[in-house]
């Protein structure tokens, strides 16, 4: 049987081992479906905004400037902080 020497072969141990390994990864894959994936890292703008802060030798001042979209990304709206623990 071609099938049992496929899988005796080194080459062919090879190929099942990415196949299994393939076949696992696309089972437990994260799948994004909403935007429940979009995750922001950063301080809350309107605690910071204004305030002066010293890092290193350094002090800087946090200010929000309004940018023009870009087109060809994709925008998000992005509303109220949410607290998603």
């Amino acid at each position: 049987m071609n099938l049992k020497r496929l899988i005796a072969s080194s080459l062919g141990k090879i190929i099942l081992s990415i196949l299994l390994g393939l076949g696992l990864a696309s089972l437990f894959r994260k799948a994004c479906t909403d935007k429940n994936c979009l995750v922001f890292n950063g301080p809350i703008i309107t605690d910071i905004e204004g305030k002066t802060y010293k890092h290193g030798d350094k002090c800087y001042k946090y200010t929000t400037t309004p940018d023009k979209c870009d087109t060809t990304k994709r925008v998000i709206d992005i509303g109220s902080p949410e607290h998603k623990q």
